[in-house]
């Protein structure tokens, strides 16, 4: 791979470039709409840095031209490309997905999967098309998801694997030795982008793996899961599934030994060990009722 164009955002592009440059992929461009991050790397004068905004404006299609890339890797860019700049290099477009491919199309592919309760993290990298999410698969690779990995966790799980992969598909892609399979259609299924209008805990109708397991897929460095008690909105950040059993009024806390909280779900309760009460300095005590 003579030329790679790297676009890429946050710490899982950053993940990428790393592996690349210590497997001697040095002759690369990168597109970034920050470049904030990229001061351990400028002295490698075989990389260089572009802050973009348009990537689909004729001035970007004409620089890919001018560069004439082996193949193009999105990592963590999420913009959507164009049919001609995405069939410019040689190899085209490779996006690295972060759920398997068909069943977790869209957005917010790693939180979806803590939330609907999954065992292992699946992650793609696709050859892109015109579409959203339908490109052919080169790799799929899977990790375990432990009781108590929260979405932090499972980023940088997924950051480390994704670099690995990365490598493995430009080795087999300079020998040949790889061919992508098209996806299932009738297995495909679409997941929404989320927002923090998405993180309410309804405790009537959540059981408590379920709450445990919404908590953790966007707790910090996302908002965090929230809930109300009368006017006020509180952020839990951290839970756990209780050894013992309690059960009672949904939204209902419970004071138990040692200062710890209980909050009942639907069947049973959860612990909570971080929480904070937005715009006030009030704490969750015994008795109160959660909305």
């Amino acid at each position: 791979m003579k030329k790679l164009c790297l676009y890429l955002s946050g710490d899982r592009g950053l993940s990428v470039l790393e592996k690349l440059v210590k497997y001697k992929y040095n002759n690369i461009y990168v597109f970034s709409k920050n470049l904030l991050n990229f001061n351990k790397y400028k002295k490698i004068n075989k990389i260089k840095y572009y802050k973009v905004d348009n990537i689909n404006n004729k001035i970007h299609i004409d620089l890919i031209k001018k560069i004439k890339p082996c193949i193009s890797i999105v990592a963590g860019f999420s913009v959507l490309f164009n049919e001609e700049l995405i069939n410019l290099p040689i190899f085209g477009t490779i996006n690295l997905h972060a759920g398997p491919l068909p069943k977790y199309r869209g957005g917010s592919p790693l939180n979806w999967q803590i939330i609907n309760g999954e065992k292992r993290i699946g992650i793609s990298i696709i050859q892109m098309d015109k579409n959203i999410d339908t490109g052919k698969v080169f790799l799929t690779r899977y990790f375990i998801l432990k009781s108590d990995d929260d979405i932090s966790v499972v980023h940088l799980n997924a950051n480390i694997l994704f670099s690995k992969m990365i490598i493995e598909l430009l080795k087999k892609l300079k020998n040949k030795n790889i061919k992508p399979a098209s996806q299932k259609e009738k297995l495909a299924k679409y997941w929404h982008q989320r927002s923090d209008e998405d993180g309410r805990i309804f405790w009537n109708n959540m059981k408590a793996t379920s709450v445990h397991n919404f908590i953790r897929a966007i707790n910090k460095p996302y908002q965090g899961a929230f809930t109300y008690y009368k006017k006020y909105k509180i952020r839990i950040y951290k839970s756990y599934l209780s050894k013992k059993t309690f059960q009672g009024t949904p939204g209902r806390v419970v004071k138990v030994k040692n200062n710890n909280l209980v909050i009942i779900c639907s069947d049973y309760g959860i612990g909570v060990s971080d929480y904070k009460f937005e715009n006030s300095n009030k704490k969750l005590t015994n008795g109160m009722h959660l909305s």
